[in-house]
């Protein structure tokens, strides 16, 4: 009898043990998917970020190889690829901090930045899909007091790139496309609301959509 309670003991301990051995399997499993998950989503939205600078590079170093003998026109083709660059740069440091895009998190890095080089960095980094379309582009920051402020310039540069990419693909040739800026007032002090407003008249969508 006390050889039958060992072994019925010792039982209910080894199934413990395998419960709590599946519990932590589906545990892993389950995150292991989250993590696949978001390394897809992740790599998928960055394919499509890393298009744009990649186009502009592309771009500006054709113009500057047909216009070689004018020192002038290299020189600002080449500035305008080292603007590329280093946005380029900054999103491939984003894709290898794999730790992140497992999680699933964005971490936010916010530094002094003035608002109009980040326009004209936005202008530099479209121009040439903007010259290949002959579309026009206006940006207009007349409504602004702060131009220095505090944010995180990749995922601000992120944000305006994917919107106004998607205003540069559903405009035609000739069309035009208008940047707006505009501080609006905010209860707490040191702070702006800032409205980035981003206008075409390219295919439009509905109301629904």
């Amino acid at each position: 009898e006390a050889k039958a309670k060992v072994a019925e003991r010792e039982m209910a301990e080894i199934n413990e043990l395998l419960r709590k051995s599946q519990e932590e399997l589906e545990v892993a499993l389950v995150g292991s998917n989250a993590a696949n998950h978001a390394k897809t989503a992740f790599l998928n939205n960055m394919s499509h970020d890393i298009r744009t600078p990649m186009n502009a590079i592309i771009g500006f170093t054709s113009l500057a190889m047909s216009h070689i003998d004018d020192k002038e026109a290299v020189r600002d083709y080449l500035s305008k690829i080292s603007v590329s660059g280093d946005h380029l740069l900054s999103l491939i440091n984003d894709v290898l901090d794999m730790s992140r895009i497992e999680s699933g998190q964005v971490r936010i890095e916010e530094k002094r930045v003035h608002l109009p080089d980040i326009l004209m960095d936005l202008r530099t980094i479209i121009q040439s899909n903007i010259m290949k379309k002959q579309q026009n582009l206006y940006i207009n920051m007349r409504e602004v007091i702060h131009e220095d402020v505090f944010a995180d310039k990749l995922r601000l540069n992120q944000v305006l790139l994917n919107i106004v990419s998607n205003a540069m693909k559903f405009t035609a040739e000739g069309g035009t496309i208008w940047i707006f800026v505009a501080e609006k007032s905010c209860m707490l002090d040191g702070f702006s609301t800032y409205e980035f407003r981003i206008r075409d008249n390219g295919i439009g969508m509905s109301k629904e959509f």
